[in-house]
């Protein structure tokens, strides 16, 4: 307990990197609610369908946040430093690398859409409403991969107030080009999945398009210009493959495994998938301030650790760890206490109805445990430069427990859909204790910067 002394300047800090943060996610988090319940009122295979469309969506999402966050292990460390030219560097590096990875990603499911849709589902009407809203959004994706890419790489050096006017704009188009495109409003066609999927690509080239210049003409804190992103440095690109790629492989195989949970669920049925969705929007609703605290954690761990204070930075995981027990709790009782009425936004059946409120039940005991791991994997260790052990703890719960649970409850058991939705969620708890059993002492303080600059490495 020594270390809990009183740090005024800590909180300050940490409320300030994670207000912006907890805003943009919240406001992510409303296009998404918006698509679903509109996409809801036209009918629950179109809900279904598109939930189960944007599987390999949700898999680049992440990536793209892997790739940034394994670039920010390295630029909050550098910004303790008071060093910038390292950090146009790398996120010169992970903006090409998230639009190569985007470009094959498309090119990839334009080819193949209906075989993408086949591994999620075996149903017909679903495939084929699928098919109509991939071939659309499948043009978003290179938008979307630099836009997020270079907005979650700059949190790291508390540029986030951008994120929010980003978000809050796609927000507004996004939502009204749905009410138009979707339903046939103000002269338009009423083109239904086909509409949410236009208004989605729309958004994205809005996002791209502020960011663009953003960062090119009115940033003065990085002054990142276009010629930067031709800038290479062999010792930083190796630094952020050895340091940021456990990062990347962290979140790339934890979302492959989630898609693998709604692969899982999709051979359950419509119901369970749209149940399942509306409950993950709930527990999202619920969770953006954790997650805000998480990035923002990142960042000061990071900055303290570039500073070379170690005892900073053990003091400040110390009252990260204890926070993230009432954070959690105090989640979970907040999607108690609104899982009816969010329930109720959404136009489907009552017997999905009735099974979204048992899964935000189930996800309201989750989420006590998720307030400790986000916090502690997302922001100490890697903020702390601990990212193979972060990785280890993710994985290997989720690959080792939580996938094979669900499996074995769905096809060797076929257990109710509710427990086989609750198996998919074991790997939480088991990570939480873990997490609390890494971070007792400060052996996970890793230093990834070097001198660079001092030594004339960098011009």
């Amino acid at each position: 307990m020594k270390h809990l002394k009183k740090d005024k300047e800590f909180f300050r800090l940490l409320l300030m990197i994670a207000l912006p943060i907890a805003a943009q996610n919240l406001v992510t988090l409303a296009i998404q609610m918006m698509d679903t319940i509109m996409l809801g009122a036209v009918g629950q295979t179109q809900l279904t369908a598109a939930s189960l469309a944007n599987q390999p969506f949700f898999v680049f999402t992440i990536l793209t946040f892997g790739l940034a966050s394994g670039a920010s292990v390295l630029n909050a460390q550098y910004w303790g430093k008071g060093e910038i030219e390292p950090i146009r560097i790398i996120t010169s590096l992970v903006i090409k690398v998230a639009f190569a990875f985007s470009l094959l990603l498309s090119v990839l499911i334009l080819l193949f859409p209906e075989q993408v849709m086949r591994i999620y589902t075996p149903e017909e009407a679903v495939i084929a409403e699928g098919i109509k809203y991939l071939r659309i959004m499948v043009f978003s994706y290179v938008f979307y991969g630099i836009t997020a890419t270079f907005l979650a790489t700059i949190r790291s050096v508390s540029l986030i107030r951008i994120s929010v006017v980003v978000y809050v704009t796609s927000l507004c188009v996004n939502t009204f080009l749905n009410w138009v495109l979707i339903f046939g409003k103000l002269g338009f066609p009423a083109l239904g999945i086909r509409g949410a999927a236009i208004a989605t690509v729309i958004a994205r080239v809005v996002e791209f398009l502020i960011v663009v210049v953003y960062a090119f003409f009115i940033d003065k804190r990085l002054q990142f210009r276009p010629r930067d992103l031709l800038k290479y440095d062999k010792l930083l690109t190796h630094d952020y493959w050895r340091h940021g790629l456990p990062v990347v492989f962290n979140e790339l195989l934890w979302s492959v495994g989630v898609s693998v949970q709604s692969m899982i669920l999709g051979r359950l049925g419509e119901a369970v998938v749209s149940a399942s969705q509306i409950a993950s929007v709930v527990q999202q609703f619920s969770t953006v301030f954790i997650f805000g605290i998480a990035n923002a954690a990142s960042i000061m761990v990071g900055n303290a650790v570039g500073e070379g204070d170690v005892e900073k930075a053990h003091r400040r995981s110390c009252w990260l760890k204890y926070s993230a027990i009432g954070l959690g709790a105090l989640s979970a009782g907040f999607i108690l206490l609104i899982r009816k009425l969010a329930v109720g936004f959404y136009n489907v059946p009552d017997s999905t109805k009735m099974l979204a409120e048992q899964m935000v039940m189930v996800q309201a005991g989750i989420t006590f445990f998720v307030g400790i791991t986000a916090i502690g994997i997302v922001g100490v260790l890697r903020g702390g430069g601990d990212t193979k052990r972060a990785l280890m703890i993710d994985l290997l719960a989720l690959w080792l427990v939580a996938v094979p649970c669900g499996l074995i409850t769905a096809f060797v058991f076929h257990a109710p859909s509710l427990l086989v939705y609750a198996s998919t969620k074991f790997d939480e708890p088991m990570k939480a204790l873990a997490v609390f059993w890494r971070l007792r002492n400060p052996k996970w303080i890793k230093n990834v910067t070097r001198n660079l600059v001092k030594e004339g490495e960098i011009a």
